[in-house]
């Protein structure tokens, strides 16, 4: 050892540890909390919260649903396209409107149209109480 300890504290803290740890705490805690937060959590967490809920909205989007729906639709509502064989643009067979895909929605819906691989157009009828539904790719009967 260089030097003796002093009986006198400095005025500045040393940056080495001493010797010997001391028994009890250097300082009493403050009744105010500090300007910066500390980097450690606490030994015992709070059993109230630590702030207040703002009541402006946050900058950021939620990860959480919202508590109750918008009153306002989120989009236009999807228009599906219907045909009927005739000549033009009405006819999804030739060529076909969407590669391999062999039925559309007729724009009768109790109807629907089948097209061959040859291009060739045909106007089915869903039996009596049943509807088209492309989704499904059959008639389907709809509940009310």
């Amino acid at each position: 050892p260089s030097a003796a300890p002093s009986s006198h504290p400095s005025s500045k803290p040393s940056d080495k540890p001493s010797a010997k740890p001391s028994a009890s705490p250097s300082a009493k805690p403050s009744a105010s909390p500090s300007a910066k937060p500390s980097a450690k959590p606490s030994a015992n967490p709070s059993s109230s919260p630590s702030f207040k809920p703002s009541t402006m909205p946050s900058t950021s989007p939620s990860k959480k649903p919202s508590a109750l729906p918008s009153s306002a639709p989120s989009s236009a509502p999807s228009v599906t396209p219907c045909f009927d064989c005739s000549e033009g643009r009405s006819n999804p067979c030739k060529p076909l409107e969407i590669p391999d895909t062999y039925f559309y929605p007729h724009c009768d819906i109790t109807r629907f149209v089948q097209c061959s691989a040859f291009g060739q157009c045909f106007q089915n009828n869903c039996t009596a109480g049943l509807q088209w539904n492309a989704t499904a790719v059959a008639c389907v009967q709809v509940f009310f």
